[in-house]
Parts: structure tokens; sequence; C-alpha cells
């Protein structure tokens, strides 16, 4: 399964209605369309976290969409906690702006020696089962950051 089929699999179908489309297509329309928030009006995910496991998804941003479970922890909590609990499984760490999230940055993560962290302005990959080496992106840090003080 690619990351398309995963991310339409375990998230893209609660957001919009299968359409036989290629699935990067089906991703790209559930990512760039309107959707029916909790308080009321539609909006693009344009702010928050997701997380995409198999079976469903975990975000922040608050839809009017049934089978989406919502979190109001930062995006850095909840991947660390993810990353903490991990079973193995693929995953999709996604991290959405005002800018849309292009789906020629949905990686899958399968790996923890290769986490994949999603946004719009580009993807930050990295080994998370090693220190953050000098020059780490921002998501590297202060994940390891949330980790030393679990441990301390």
């Amino acid at each position: 399964m690619n990351a398309f089929q995963f991310f339409n699999e375990n998230f893209g179908r609660y957001l919009i209605l299968p359409a036989n489309r290629p699935p990067h297509m089906e991703a790209w329309r559930a990512l760039s369309s309107a959707h029916p928030l909790a308080k009321g009006g539609t909006s693009r995910i344009c702010s928050g976290w997701a997380i995409v496991r198999p079976g469903g998804t975990v975000m922040q941003q608050k839809l009017a969409v049934p089978g989406i479970e919502y979190d109001e922890r930062t995006r850095f909590q909840a991947f660390a906690d993810e990353l903490a609990a991990w079973d193995g499984g693929p995953r999709l760490f996604l991290t959405f702006d005002k800018a849309p999230l292009p789906i020629r940055h949905l990686f899958l993560t399968v790996d923890p020696r290769a986490v994949r962290i999603c946004a719009p302005q580009g993807v930050e990959t990295f080994d998370h089962t090693r220190p953050a080496p000098p020059g780490a992106g921002q998501v590297q840090r202060k994940l390891e950051k949330l980790r030393a003080g679990d441990a301390a």
C-alpha cells in the first residue's frame, strides 16, 4: 500500500466520498476541500496536526466529521506520545497551516529510524532512535527535549 492509499483508507474516507479517482487525486481532494467544522461553517484543514494510523485518525482541528478522534495536545506532544507507544504499524504524521498540505509531502513512517513529519513547507525526516545531531530540524529537537523531560 502506498502513502496515498493509506491516507485515503484511514483518513480521507471520512472527509470525502470516494469517486473512483486515482489514489493521489482522492488524497488531494481530501486535503484541498472544505469540510464542516464542529463550531459551524466549513473550512479546509488549515491548522493543527493529524496522526493517521491503521484503522483511523486522531487530529487537533475539530471537524464535524464522524469517525475521526479529536485531541487538543500540541503537535509535538502528540507526535512524542505516538512514537513512544508505537506498535510498529505505518503512520502519517501531518501538520497543517494556512497553506494546504501538498500531496507531494505525504510520506509514510514505517520505521523509527526514518520518521517523516509531513508539513506544507516540506518534510522533516529524522532517526528517532538517535540523539538529534547539530542542525537537526525543529520537530526532532522538540521531540528530543520532550523525551529527555519524560526520562527525568
